[in-house]
Formats: C-alpha cells, structure tokens, sequence
C-alpha cells in the first residue's frame, strides 16, 4: 500500500471511530456530520484522481470478504462479551471499507461508460 492510500484509509478509520462514539452516545446530529463529512473527503476530486486500479479493487473486495466470514465465524464461537464487541466492530470497518471499494468501482464503471 503506496503512502497515499495509506493516509486515506487512516482517515477513514479517524471517521468511523468518531461515527462509532458518536452513534454510542446517541448524538444523531453529530452522526449525520460525520457521514456527510465521510461523504464529502471520499467524493472530493482529489480522492477521484488517485482511484486504485479496478483489478486491485477487486482483489480487495475479495479478500474482504474472506476477512468477513472468518470474523463472522468467529462471533459465533466467542464468549466473551468484550471480545464479541470488538468483533464486531471489526465487521462494520471491513463492512464500509467494502462499501467503499464498491463505489470506487462504480466510479471506475461510470467513468468507463461517459468516455465512451
């Protein structure tokens, strides 16, 4: 992972950890914010510019998935509360990120259909 990719996907996670404090104490404006604000940084120009290729795209979407059903097996067999909290939360980060490079390759594919 290239120093830029780096810096946008410890941005991100700077945005979930404050949408996840935000949603625990049930600040919905707060929340709103910071979903706009995600919305915002991830549509800008600049982050449009610096796409990752639509094959490294998928390969991660892929391995995301693999990461998803691995955590999913592992909430069911956990016991500890804490632990399956943090699984959890783990799940919902690999669930935006996969979100995210859905919509990176949606750009690629609108992109693709407007050059045409």
């Amino acid at each position: 992972m290239n120093t830029q990719n780096l810096t946008h996907s410890l941005q991100i996670d700077d945005y979930l950890d404050l949408l996840n404090y935000a949603t625990r104490i049930e600040d919905e404006a707060w929340r709103q914010s910071i979903i706009e604000q995600m919305r915002t940084f991830i549509e800008s120009p600049v982050q449009k510019q610096n796409l990752p290729a639509r094959s490294d795209l998928w390969v991660r979407f892929d391995a995301l998935n693999d990461e998803l059903l691995e955590l999913f097996k592992q909430l069911k067999e956990e016991t500890d509360l804490k632990a399956k909290e943090y699984v959890t939360e783990q799940i919902w980060k690999l669930k935006y990120e996969r979100v995210m490079i859905s919509r990176q390759l949606e750009s690629i594919v609108n992109a693709k259909n407007s050059t045409q």
